[in-house]
């Protein structure tokens, strides 16, 4: 396996049903018996030049990055395990001497530029919850959530041959997405595990698909 990092994708060139080849930016060409789009918010973007619609879509998520002092981390001041704030749509991450605050979803294309009044909405909750710490010197980051409007992952085939899809995670994109692709056994010899054929009928039933690994066409 040879991994090209910072290689850019310029295009899938399709041709008889199929994928023939992925240009890069620089116009070298690569070819493979099979491809999965794994871009997350911008699968939609390889896409759509192939005349292949998918509803996924980019949810801008914040999180603050809190620095906790030595006296925070001694007296236990912040929490040591994943919490869910679930009126406020928020999680909290202890990160060794950090604590991550993540949360809210904007709907604003590609933008990833830091909305201030959503970065102060976190460490105002923050505050709330624990009132004690200091909550000084905080780092804010914005990120695309590749989301479906029902929440629920396109994993499988598409209407050219040896096209698939692991796209759509939402918020747990980092964990669901590997074990996913491990699950699913994108390509022709994959085999029929129980985890494939639940989340398959699961992912092709919005489609109105048959809950068929083989059979899933997304398409405008």
């Amino acid at each position: 396996m040879v991994f090209r990092h910072g290689a850019a994708i310029d295009a899938l060139q399709a041709e008889g049903g199929r994928i023939s080849g992925l240009r890069l930016a620089g116009g070298e060409m690569l070819a493979a018996d099979a491809y999965v789009v794994a871009l997350g918010s911008w699968s939609p973007l390889l896409l759509k030049p192939l005349g292949i619609g998918v509803p996924v879509y980019p949810a801008k998520g914040y999180s603050a990055t809190i620095p906790l002092t030595a006296g925070e981390v001694t007296n236990d001041l912040a929490p040591t395990v994943s919490l869910t704030d679930d009126g406020c749509k928020i999680v909290f991450s202890r990160l060794g001497d950090r604590l991550r605050v993540a949360g809210t979803a904007e709907f604003t294309g590609y933008d990833t530029t830091l909305n201030d009044v959503r970065c102060q909405a976190l460490v105002r909750r923050t505050h709330t919850i624990f009132p004690r710490l200091s909550a000084s010197n905080v780092e804010f980051w914005a990120g695309l959530r590749p989301a479906t409007p029902s929440n629920v992952p396109l994993i499988g085939a598409t209407r050219l041959s040896n096209l698939y899809l692991n796209t759509g995670h939402g918020t747990p994109r980092r964990t669901s997405g590997p074990g996913l692709q491990a699950a699913g056994g994108h390509g022709p010899d994959a085999s029929r595990t129980s985890i494939r054929r639940r989340t398959w009928r699961i992912a092709t039933a919005d489609f109105g698909a048959a809950p068929s690994w083989r059979r899933l066409r997304v398409s405008h």
